[in-house]
């Protein structure tokens, strides 16, 4: 006869398998994770020691996503998600409604701010994100969302940050939805309410702006930090590589901000 002890645990064990969280349908990459950035073409090498390429989702062959996926590596895929850029493809589409597009970007003429509040703008980044399902990317990397540290992007109502939690919150339920992860580009002022629901961090010239602090809260939640030095504008490679608040960051070093070129300079060991 089953005892009402018993049937008491097995009620408790139905309940709380019901109440677990189920995993997610996203690669989540691991604080520490090695990676190379290139956004330029020729893409170069395919067999460096990393265990993340990050293209840029437009311009990088369909030859050369499909040959690291089939090395067991992982493909994080780069688009501009808060400006308008020349030469895409859905560029003519992003001009086509003169209302989201607001001022030039700082040092960049041919990019204007968009507005990120407007569902126009959401949709032409979901289909970005469309793409990159299609192509078979793991990830996607969103560029240029901190609009409001930038004049707020020149609109009549500035961009604010809430605004880029928001719109980001909506660019990685879509991205999840479709099976691919998503992270935060630079805007350290909002990654302590981003850092919950995106997927890593990547992070450009910390250090050099003595920053790098700001985006430790993904390392204590066990996700990357994707982190670039450039070396014409910060040449100490030690710094750069072990500076202040860089514990656990996954750090490469290219030639210049400039442009991300193939060219990589990995970490050296620790100097005692």
């Amino acid at each position: 006869m089953i005892s009402l002890v018993s049937v008491a645990l097995l009620a408790m064990s139905l309940i709380s398998s019901s109440a677990a969280v189920p995993t997610s349908s996203w690669w989540q990459p691991a604080a520490g994770t090695t990676w190379q950035c290139v956004l330029d073409q020729p893409v170069g090498s395919l067999t460096l020691p990393v265990q993340v390429y990050d293209f840029d989702l437009f311009d990088t062959p369909q030859s050369s996503i499909d040959t690291l996926h089939a090395a067991g590596k992982q493909v994080i895929c780069y688009f501009s998600g808060g400006t308008y850029e020349p030469g895409r493809p859905d560029s003519d589409t992003i001009l086509s409604d003169s209302a989201a597009v607001g001022a030039a970007l700082d040092g960049w003429p041919d990019e204007k701010w968009l507005d990120i509040r407007t569902d126009f703008i959401v949709n032409i980044m979901k289909a970005r994100i469309d793409t990159a399902a299609s192509k078979g990317c793991d990830g996607v990397d969103p560029d240029n969302v901190d609009g409001y540290d930038n004049g707020g992007g020149g609109f009549s109502e500035n961009l604010t940050s809430t605004d880029s939690v928001t719109y980001l919150r909506k660019l990685a339920d879509y991205a999840h939805s479709k099976g691919l992860a998503i992270g935060l580009k630079n805007a350290g002022a909002i990654v302590d309410s981003t850092v919950s629901f995106l997927d890593w961090s990547v992070n450009e010239q910390c250090i050099e702006f003595e920053e790098c602090d700001l985006f430790a809260p993904f390392i204590e939640a066990g996700k990357p930090v994707f982190h670039i030095e450039y070396l014409n504008q910060s040449p100490d490679v030690q710094k750069d590589c072990y500076g202040p608040g860089t514990s656990g960051f996954s750090t490469i070093l290219k030639p210049d901000e400039s442009d991300l070129p193939a060219t990589v300079q990995f970490c050296p060991p620790k100097s005692s």
